[in-house]
């Protein structure tokens, strides 16, 4: 390439990302925010070119960031019959503050390399849709009182219910009618993960009316329990995150594992 090609390339370039790009943006964040509920939800779209390469479609990185919202699964999908013209280095996806089938999440945050999206549509429609996702890394935080009230709501059996989180363990205290007994209980175990989508109690201690309950009312009442959150059943999260490390701390559970912005599921 020649010094005065290279020049026009590089203003059709610098062009592009001060104008289209901000339009694409705007136009992004306006679509994503009409997915979610919440009269109160902050979206925003970022994207940053990677150099001349955004010519033919190439971005450095593209960041969706949102919060104080609700929503019943998964925002983001892959339609992998869509162009797979445009290229995107790192997708990172920045949620605060929302509510995933009811259950409050504090934050969720992924990166994603190696993605694909239409570009002609993006171009033209200012549209992103995705048509190839890499696999990256995602956590997702959960304060102890917000996962006491996703108990509450999960299973009728539990009439009330407190939830600790620290030192790498859980407390569960409360009140149940169970169908062995209905008496206060307690329960001090570790959460692991199971198959990547499912937090289970594990190596648990169970006490019923301030006694240590025998193996077989601890067997029952952890069948009753487990696992306390399945993240596809119960958030509808389609195997786009797949759990590998929990972190239970000064009363937050922090898991995190591969992601991936999973394909569309057809209708």
């Amino acid at each position: 390439m020649g010094p005065l090609l290279a020049i026009a390339a590089f203003g059709l370039a610098a062009g592009f990302g001060g104008r289209e790009i901000h339009v694409f943006e705007r136009a992004a964040a306006n679509e994503i925010r009409a997915n979610l509920k919440g009269d109160s939800s902050v979206v925003s779209v970022s994207v940053i070119p990677d150099g001349l390469g955004v010519l033919w479609g190439a971005l450095d990185r593209a960041t969706i960031s949102a919060e104080h919202f609700s929503v019943e699964g998964v925002p983001l999908f892959v339609d992998p019959e869509r162009s797979k013209a445009g290229r995107c280095g790192n997708l990172t996806i920045d949620l605060r503050d929302f509510r995933l089938r009811g259950l409050r999440v504090d934050s969720l945050h992924a990166e994603i390399p190696a993605c694909r999206y239409d570009r002609a549509l993006a171009l033209h429609d200012k549209k992103f849709r995705l048509s190839r996702s890499g696999i990256g890394r995602g956590t997702v935080r959960v304060l102890e009182q917000d996962l006491a009230a996703f108990i509450l709501r999960k299973y009728h059996e539990i009439k009330r219910v407190t939830v600790k989180v620290d030192r790498g363990v859980v407390w569960v205290e409360g009140f149940g009618e169970f169908l062995i007994v209905k008496s206060d209980f307690e329960v001090i175990a570790d959460l692991t993960p199971v198959n990547g989508t499912q937090l289970a109690l594990t190596n648990a201690k169970v006490w019923f009316d301030w006694r240590r309950a025998d193996s077989f009312a601890t067997d029952a009442l952890l069948k009753t329990l487990n696992p306390v959150v399945d993240l596809d059943r119960d958030l509808g999260l389609l195997g786009s995150i797949q759990v590998d490390k929990i972190k239970l701390e000064g009363g937050v559970l922090e898991a995190s594992g591969k992601t991936q912005i999973p394909i569309k599921p057809r209708s």
